[in-house]
């Protein structure tokens, strides 16, 4: 599934009005897309509310056009795909428990309405994602330096906990963006970050 991924709503919401006069990303026709809808998921700071979290495109097939049929989600860089927690969130968790090494203590500092089992599931989420994440952020650093290599951590700390050298790495490869390192990593690889 091919998604965009967006720096802020007002740059989703202007590619959304120029539809008409964009390629889709599938069959590369112009013409054919149309607005199809929204992905709805909770608000991150009132559970019991549901919010817009992303739009869907159509690739219109019907009534002679010639488009696929096929749809793309757009998306603003600060949302991650099927987590409740905004990317502001998350790499506040993520810095709370490298800090801590303690998941239920780094997620209590976030006040979020989710379960005692949350935190866990996140951090195996990022833990499955680490070798993705560390194989994107070897080929992107942003100017001068043309290629971002892991940043230096004593040997003997790699082996107890890996995912300092992730976070150290996605630190260093995004330091001078405006976004936080995992929105800036879902904007410059239009991919989700877990």
């Amino acid at each position: 599934m091919r998604v965009r991924i967006f720096r802020s709503q007002t740059e989703r919401d202007e590619f959304l009005l120029n539809l008409k006069i964009t390629q889709c990303p599938h069959c590369k026709k112009v013409g054919t897309l149309n607005r199809h809808g929204v992905l709805r998921g909770y608000d991150e700071n009132n559970l019991k509310q549901k919010t817009i979290r992303a739009r869907r495109v159509f690739c219109s097939n019907r009534y002679r056009a010639d488009g696929c049929g096929r749809t793309f989600s757009v998306w603003i860089a600060d949302k991650v795909k099927r987590l409740f927690l905004s990317a502001d969130q998350l790499w506040a968790f993520l810095k709370q428990v490298n800090a801590t090494n303690s998941k239920r203590r780094a997620f209590e500092k976030l006040n979020s309405s989710m379960n005692e089992s949350a935190p866990y599931r996140i951090w195996l989420r990022f833990q499955k994602a680490q070798s993705s994440i560390r194989t994107a952020l070897a080929s992107v650093c942003l100017p001068p330096k043309p290629v971002c290599p892991p940043p230096e951590i004593d040997s003997t700390q790699l082996a107890d906990r890996p995912a300092d050298n992730t976070l150290a790495h996605l630190s260093e490869a995004f330091a001078g963006h405006r976004l936080n390192p995992i929105a800036a990593f879902q904007l410059a690889f239009q991919t989700f970050f877990i």
